[in-house]
């Protein structure tokens, strides 16, 4: 993220000069994708990206990136459009599509498009329904620990709500950019997404806010789920947005926020190396605070008549390889028909860890849950199934 700001800047400053065809580039501007060391990146918005312009007949303008604002001057010269923000001088290009290219001398670029004159308004009441952030979206925002409520009244009055605290705000908008004031307070800078949604960037974070109606609609949502088969043997309920890390997970996470950034987060193939090597399967909440995995391996005669009898072997692996000096096992219990055998125990991180043992097929399921919620538990175990 701070990489590709720091490009964005740079490519706002240094680019280097081309040729159009066009005598005007006047009117309102989005950024739509910017290429830097031959990477394309795209959905900007949900990157913490946003940036727009509007660019007026008299050569002046506005560029807005994320929440800074820079009054700048453009001119066309050599058939090409010279936009200076009091830094520095970028030329762009207005290419046949209608979109505006600039270019640096190392090829980083960055393309514009026309914003619509047909943007919807962004009158109306509005309400916090999900973050995201380095690709993780998180949509129960009562675990944000935020709560926000946005009143748009289409004479450009409004209010601001947060918690018990409600203030008056003033707004505008500009295409697809909106900027919403409270009084003695900086302005907050938000784009209307194609989505419908208004997202708001603050610092890493981005913030997306959905118009009531459409919130309580899609409310009733929360209880939907994903169920998922596993190469082992074994399929299972998913909470609401959990997802499985698989090789499909962080292809998907490294073409978002980047093979580096993943990588220094634990995300890369030698993790699912070491899962093939474990024969497990991981799930994540989707702000990543809970996990739970499942590992298989041979039962080598044991059977659920005589598993209470490795509760001093299980203590010991637990005391030498991490230092668990807590470790209980306890059961059977009856979890949707099958019988469990549970251990509990505090992880050096000091997080509450409970495994449930399950001996089917001459294989022994552990599958261990990591500050899952008892909800959220409940449904994993219920569902739990092995083929």
């Amino acid at each position: 993220m701070k990489r590709m700001l720091g490009v964005l800047m740079a490519l706002l400053l240094f680019a280097a000069p081309a040729i159009a065809q066009s005598t005007t580039v006047a009117g309102d501007w989005e950024l739509i994708s910017i290429v830097i060391d031959g990477v394309t990146y795209e959905d900007l918005a949900q990157q913490g990206m946003l940036m727009t312009m509007r660019l007026e007949e008299d050569g002046t303008g506005v560029q807005t990136v994320n929440s800074d604002v820079y009054a700048c001057t453009w001119t066309a010269a050599d058939g090409a459009f010279l936009i200076d923000n009091g830094d520095g001088a970028m030329s762009f290009v207005l290419q046949p599509d209608g979109t505006l290219l600039g270019q640096d001398h190392v090829g980083d670029s960055m393309i514009f498009a026309p914003l619509s004159t047909a943007v919807d308004s962004a009158a109306g009441t509005w309400k916090l329904t999900a973050a995201e952030a380095e690709g993780i979206i998180v949509s129960d925002t009562t675990a944000l620990g935020v709560e926000l409520d946005m009143l748009l009244n289409a004479d450009g009055t409004g209010t601001l709500s947060s918690g018990e605290t409600t203030a008056a705000c003033t707004w505008t908008q500009s295409g697809t950019a909106v900027t919403v004031v409270e009084e003695n307070n900086d302005p907050l800078f938000l784009i209307l997404q194609s989505d419908g949604t208004l997202a708001w960037a603050v610092e890493d974070v981005t913030l997306i806010l959905s118009r009531t109606s459409e919130a309580a609609t899609e409310a009733p949502e929360s209880s939907q789920s994903v169920a998922t088969q596993s190469e082992y043997g074994f399929s299972v309920q998913l909470p609401k947005d959990w997802v499985s890390i698989d090789s499909a997970y962080i292809t998907q996470l490294v073409a978002s926020i980047g093979e580096e950034l993943a990588a220094a987060n634990g995300f890369d193939q030698s993790l699912l190396d070491q899962l093939a090597a474990s024969n497990m399967s991981l799930y994540y909440a989707p702000d990543m605070s809970a996990n739970f995995n499942v590992v298989r391996e041979p039962a080598n005669n044991v059977t659920m008549e005589n598993f209470a009898s490795l509760e001093p072997a299980y203590q010991e692996i637990f005391r030498s390889s991490q230092g668990v000096t807590d470790f209980e096992l306890s059961g059977p219990v009856d979890i949707s028909g099958k019988s469990y055998y549970v251990g509990t125990f505090t992880a050096q991180t000091g997080l509450e860890q409970k495994q449930y043992y399950y001996v089917t097929n001459d294989y022994i399921y552990t599958v261990t849950l990591t500050n899952v919620s008892d909800s959220d538990a409940e449904q994993i175990m219920g569902s739990f199934e092995v083929r």
